[in-house]
């Protein structure tokens, strides 16, 4: 059992220890922190509204757009599209808007150059819209009050319910927002954190087998051992830098900063605690199950330049999982995702979208984290034995190729008259 923790503590110790190591725990925060500069900075800028010129027959066109002073600006003093031509081309105008008026509808074309300010269109519509009823209702004879009910929208509202011990509970468009942003996230944690820790523990036994290492660690400790104690270094660093995020976490929700950002009158960590406390076990488990493959991938080859390649079925695998959980964002209905949930290689991508959205009964998330847990552990025994006997036959490949070296020197030397 000593060797076990030397093996273990001498690999943790190395990739903690290491710059990469810490590069790589500061750089989302680093990047969030720059991100997050950008906004603030963008926030401070004033945006120009564009200058546009507007050429209509029809006065009350004129009038309206004319009225506007918030999303873009009139030049009054342009007569004809010639003189506003002229004025973009010496950057003096963003662009012109002409409406043609047949009948009581309207018809608009905007002429911009490319690099000009943007127009919201998607508002001008809305003004013309406006104004086209209103001419409307005047050919018809109708009231105000006739016009708001006709401009009027339906509304539509949507709402989930669950039931808990025979009551309908509503649910909270807001809560359930909150939860998926949260199985978005955890999706995408999951992913970072196998590309990266798979990488990490096929280098670490491609490094050793490239330097002829592994000959001498076989020689004093079993592959068994030697297996599972490097599973478990790499845990350990997993944890470390979940640890590590979860104390940055604690100290930035300090500031007022961030607790600006939480929606009000909704406790975020009430509102998340059943999507992340289920989740973290898809968390762990989907990490060691790809730390096993890669762990076994990485004894497949000898020279720490071909980890990239033998790493790549991983790579293809949690590709797909990852898209499919981008696909249960929209869709946690689909048959597809259904059945994708229970796959295990794909269960830590999908099933926490389906938590999140409440798709997902308590039977349904029993019986995905048995089948994952099951399976992770066949996946550990064979690739136990698969990488036992790979690790074997290159080291006793190694000792046979030391022999033979040993046997043509003492050869040489007797024929050369040495003893």
């Amino acid at each position: 059992m000593s060797k076990f923790w030397v093996i273990v503590g001498q690999v943790y110790r190395k990739n903690v220890k290491s710059l990469g190591f810490v590069t790589m725990m500061l750089s989302p925060i680093i990047l969030l922190a720059i991100i997050g500069g950008i906004f603030k900075y963008i926030e401070t800028i004033e945006t120009e509204v564009p200058t546009i010129a507007v050429f209509s027959d029809s006065p009350e066109v004129t009038e309206v757009l004319q009225q506007e002073n918030t999303s873009y600006a009139v030049e009054s003093g342009v007569a004809s599209v010639e003189d506003a031509e002229k004025l973009m081309e010496l950057e003096g105008l963003d662009g012109y808007l002409t409406v043609a008026q047949e009948g009581s509808i309207f018809n608009a074309s905007y002429i911009h150059t490319a690099d000009s300010e943007t127009l919201d269109l998607t508002y001008i519509q809305a003004l013309l819209a406006n104004l086209q009823i209103t001419l409307q209702a005047e050919e018809l004879n109708l009231s105000a009050e006739d016009i708001s009910t006709l401009s009027t929208p339906p509304v539509i509202e949507s709402n989930t319910i669950s039931f808990e011990d025979g009551n309908v509970v509503y649910g909270d468009q807001t809560e359930s927002g909150i939860k998926l942003g949260a199985a978005y996230a955890i999706s995408i944690a999951i992913f970072m954190f196998i590309m990266t820790y798979s990488s990490i523990i096929a280098e670490e036994i491609a490094s050793e087998k490239g330097t002829r290492i592994m000959e001498v660690i076989l020689s004093s400790v079993d592959s068994t051992t030697h297996f599972f104690g490097k599973l478990t270094a790499i845990f350990f660093i997993c944890l470390t830098q979940i640890g590590f995020y979860a104390l940055m976490g604690i100290i930035a929700f300090q500031f007022d900063v961030v607790k600006n950002l939480m929606p009000e009158g909704i406790d975020i960590f009430q509102t998340l605690r059943a999507v992340i406390g289920v989740s973290m076990y898809y968390f762990v488990m989907g990490i060691f199950l790809y730390a096993v493959i890669a762990a076994f991938l990485g004894s497949l080859v000898s020279k720490i330049e071909d980890v990239s390649k033998a790493v790549t079925p991983i790579v293809f695998i949690a590709l797909m999982g990852f898209y499919g959980g981008m696909f249960a964002l929209v869709n946690t209905t689909h048959p597809i995702i259904k059945i994708g949930s229970h796959i295990p290689l794909f269960t830590p991508f999908i099933m926490p979208f389906r938590i999140a959205s409440e798709t997902a009964g308590a039977s349904e998330i029993g019986i995905s984290m048995v089948v994952m847990f099951a399976f992770t552990v066949l996946i550990t025994f064979i690739s136990m034995m698969l990488y036992r006997s790979n690790v074997l036959i290159y080291s006793d490949a190694g000792m046979f190729k030391t022999v033979q070296t040993s046997i043509r020197s003492i050869r040489n030397d007797k024929a050369s008259g040495k003893n």
